[in-house]
């Protein structure tokens, strides 16, 4: 009602019309009680991040304000939702998760000030998220930075770990890793970041589960809210993925552009997947003569082809729907992988090249690819789920004792005491990408007390091996277990052919499924005796997960038909041994490798001979784990005659035909033969 001027007021007032006076007196009293206890109206997450978020500098490629993508607005509604107390985010990267959860926290500091808690895995995460992401936040949000409260003369700065606003919220990073993360102080609202990380496995003085730890900070607030979001890791011990099939499970569905232009209205509604092979939907992809990306586009549900001009229109009309019921009523669930995202990075040409690319080196590429890209846990089978009659199947001639593709030999050792007493030694080839092939399994019978038995594997280790140019390899490095019952003859026949890279080793003590590096930086050292203590769950990790490559290539393990002479035979029982330690899930969210009664030794040797080339690539990178080898020049070596090639290297990222190309011209050419003395480059570490 707009109001008489004050003239018109008093000369209405002196016609004697008190009534109308009075009535607009009792308006103006209502009009300014309605304005003072009008309750504001409550943004949403998404309209408060693009009404007053902005993207500090330096933290991405913009900065600004802030334009959500349509997937994105959901996704920070929800984050910001008080009816909503649980949010589990399965991501992948490229998809603006950590820009949603930072504009989340600021709405919480601003719309709705409050007491926050963000759990990295550990400290330093900690730290980095604190000083990288929230500082920079408050000190360029302008609804933010005027709340900052100064730090007062004499008290104590902490380390981007904690900030305090004037409204009474606050911010506190903390890592997951630490015992006292989750002790001694309380948060309404909570974001607990990259949950598969090591630094939430519960440790053995843990008083349990991180996340529930967490979760207990806001014990005290009734409308408590937890956020949690990871990339997922392992499918065994993903924890976000757990978390995820406890939720509603909501997926972003989007329209066809086809099926809504040609019927007038929004139809063929779906939600977008990167689907396989097999999949009559998905991503799909030509491939030119020559193997480059030709074309890329999505197959529809509905049948429809479309194409990446779509993505942005299809976007904008998306809208989140759950697909499942949640164990926890108000327990949503987000799937966000990178096919979804506007990034120019995440287009589709871009996504099919690296699922292309990946296929060079699977072992080593597929899972980064589907952790990364698909938003999705990688299962890993370590060969346990392949029967040992597959294995019979794999079996291949060699032409000669060792494949011509092989470079350098190892050894891997285990020594057995009791009424079967006998030394079992592996020898193993290795090739570009370390793929590997099985030489030879010798068991060396009688008691390790006896010094003949160790002249027997002496022998051994000085044997000969030949490819089929007729060039000849010996073994390059030596690992023995030294953690049975004969630890000083081990110790002993090690220490003495140390300079021929023969090492004893043992392995540490990893409790609760911990990982530990290989191959250590020095020895250990005990009543003059030397010896390597090795991360035993590591090893059988990338040893055993090598006999799941079915494919010839990086990591590939190859069987002969016939293997050395003098080895035992590569059948059933061979395959049986090889595949008996077992991967075991424990209910706390860790894996541990578990020891069969029935003999291993199979397996175990093939562990052993990964070992000893990790110790060769600790003493040069010529050796190369995990799939690389730099190029270098072969080098000759000529004993009684006959060429021995000690090291041939290739680039094992080249793709396989050109590897199998370079194959038949090592067979076909052979190495070249000198007569005369040794040939060694002067350059050679292992002297």
């Amino acid at each position: 009602m707009t109001m008489m001027p004050a003239a018109d007021r008093i000369a209405q007032h002196k016609r004697g019309d008190y009534g109308v006076g009075f009535t607009e007196y009792l308006a103006s009293l209502d009009a300014l009680f309605g304005d003072a206890l009008r309750f504001k109206d409550r943004l949403s997450g998404s309209a408060w991040a693009e009404d007053f978020g902005r993207i500090p500098s330096g933290t991405g490629a913009e900065s600004g304000r802030v334009t959500l993508y349509g997937y994105q607005r959901g996704l920070l509604d929800a984050m910001c939702d008080p009816r909503i107390p649980l949010v589990t985010v399965l991501k992948a990267a490229r998809v603006g998760y950590t820009r949603c959860a930072t504009l989340a926290l600021g709405y919480h500091l601003h719309q709705d000030p409050t007491l926050c808690a963000v759990a990295q895995p550990v400290e330093d995460d900690a730290e980095d998220f604190g000083g990288g992401e929230i500082g920079p936040m408050l000190r360029e949000t302008p609804v933010l930075t005027g709340l900052i409260r100064p730090v007062k003369r004499g008290e104590k700065q902490d380390k981007a770990t904690f900030f305090q606003l004037a409204n009474g919220a606050s911010i506190r990073v903390v890592g997951a890793a630490s015992d006292d993360a989750f002790r001694r102080y309380s948060a309404r609202f909570q974001f607990a970041d990259e949950v598969d990380g090591e630094g939430w496995t519960p440790g053995a003085k843990t008083q349990g589960d991180k996340l529930k730890l967490f979760w207990t900070r806001g014990e005290t607030f009734w409308n408590r809210k937890q956020v949690r979001g990871s990339t997922p890791l392992l499918e065994e011990t993903s924890r976000i993925w757990k978390l995820w099939l406890q939720s509603d499970q909501r997926r972003y569905f989007v329209p066809c552009p086809q099926c809504s232009e040609a019927a007038g209205h929004l139809d063929g509604w779906q939600y977008l997947d990167w689907g396989s092979k097999e999949s009559p939907h998905g991503l799909k992809y030509d491939l030119n003569e020559d193997g480059s990306l030709k074309s890329v586009w999505y197959q529809g549900l509905c049948g429809c082809i479309i194409q990446e001009s779509h993505k942005s229109w299809m976007d904008a009309r998306g809208e989140w729907r759950p697909t499942a019921r949640p164990r926890t009523p108000g327990h949503a669930g987000f799937h966000l992988w990178t096919g979804m995202s506007l990034n120019p990075n995440a287009a589709w040409p871009v996504i099919a090249q690296e699922w292309i690319d990946a296929q060079e080196d699977p072992a080593s590429l597929v899972q980064p690819f589907r952790n990364l890209r698909l938003g999705l846990p990688y299962k890993l089978t370590y060969g346990q789920e392949i029967k040992p009659g597959a294995f019979l199947e794999r079996q291949e001639e060699f032409g000669a004792e060792v494949p011509a593709w092989v470079q350098y030999l190892t050894l891997g050792g285990d020594v057995q005491s009791g009424g079967n007493a006998r030394i079992e030694a592996a020898v193993y080839g290795w090739g570009p990408g370390l793929e590997s092939a099985l030489i030879g399994h010798f068991v060396i019978p009688g008691d390790p007390a006896d010094v003949e038995v160790w002249a027997n594997l002496d022998r051994l280790l000085r044997r000969e091996f030949r490819r089929p140019d007729g060039s000849l390899l010996r073994i390059r490095a030596a690992a023995i277990d030294s953690g049975g019952h004969h630890t000083a003859e081990t110790y002993a026949f090690c220490n003495e052919r140390r300079r021929r890279h023969v090492w004893a080793i043992k392995g540490k003590s990893e409790a609760r499924g911990h990982r530990s590096k290989v191959w250590p930086r020095t020895p250990s050292s005990k009543l003059g005796n030397s010896w390597f203590m090795i991360g035993g769950n590591a090893a059988r990790d990338w040893a055993y997960g090598s006999l799941a490559i079915g494919e010839p290539g990086p990591r590939h393990v190859h069987f002969p038909v016939e293997p050395a002479l003098g080895a035992r035979p590569v059948d059933t029982e061979f395959f049986e041994q090889l595949t008996r330690e077992k991967l075991v899930v424990r209910r706390q969210g860790y894996t541990e490798w578990v020891k069969p009664k029935a003999a291993h030794e199979v397996g175990v040797c093939f562990v052993y001979a990964y070992v000893a080339v990790c110790g060769l690539q600790a003493l040069s990178g010529r050796y190369v784990v995990m799939g690389r080898m730099p190029s270098a020049p072969a080098q000759t070596d000529v004993r009684d005659g006959e060429a021995v090639v000690e090291m041939q290297t290739t680039d094992p990222m080249r793709g396989s035909a050109e590897v199998r190309q370079e194959r038949a011209q090592v067979a076909s050419q052979g190495a070249p033969r000198r007569r005369g003395p040794r040939v060694i480059a002067a350059s050679d570490p292992y002297l």
